[in-house]
């Protein structure tokens, strides 16, 4: 089943799998998630479902604002590759090199680093809709959604 979603598509979602996805669909790729989460928005009221396929190394998030449509993906996996190559491991430098040399979009660089959670970095590019998370410099998390347009209204792949 994995082998499936191997492939990190921008924008789309990972091989299989597609943004815009309701959750019976993604159960028929993947089967049912190891855990799920149900957060809500203090400020909207609205929620967010997130499935996480732990043995995987990757997550669903669903949006109840999105008609609880896949929005959301998160994967901590090297075992998944952009343009043929598994980012989570490596470290910042490559990464940001890989971020260039792939033309992705323009790189913002915030620092999240906490007492609890010191060198913590985070590279936006936000033309990619892609969030590249670090700890000690090394990738530990890719964050990527669906494209919005300037009215921000979702950018849904065809299937």
């Amino acid at each position: 089943m994995i082998e499936k979603i191997k492939n990190i598509e921008i924008g789309t979602g990972v091989g299989a799998i597609k943004f815009g996805m309701l959750k019976a669909d993604v159960l028929s790729v993947l089967g049912m998630p190891t855990a799920k989460e149900v957060e809500k928005d203090f400020e909207t009221g609205d929620a967010v479902e997130t499935w996480d396929y732990d043995n995987c190394g990757i997550a669903f998030s669903f949006d109840e604002e999105e008609n609880w449509k896949l929005e959301t993906i998160t994967i901590n996996s090297s075992y998944f590759e952009l343009n043929g190559v598994g980012l989570v491991g490596k470290g910042i430098q490559e990464v940001q090199d890989f971020i260039e040399k792939n033309e992705l979009g323009e790189m913002e660089f915030e620092d999240y680093s906490t007492p609890e959670n010191p060198n913590h970095e985070l590279i936006d590019v936000d033309e990619a809709n892609m969030f590249f998370w670090f700890t000690n410099e090394i990738l530990q998390e890719i964050q990527l959604g669906v494209k919005w347009d300037e009215d921000d209204n979702a950018l849904w792949p065809t299937r």
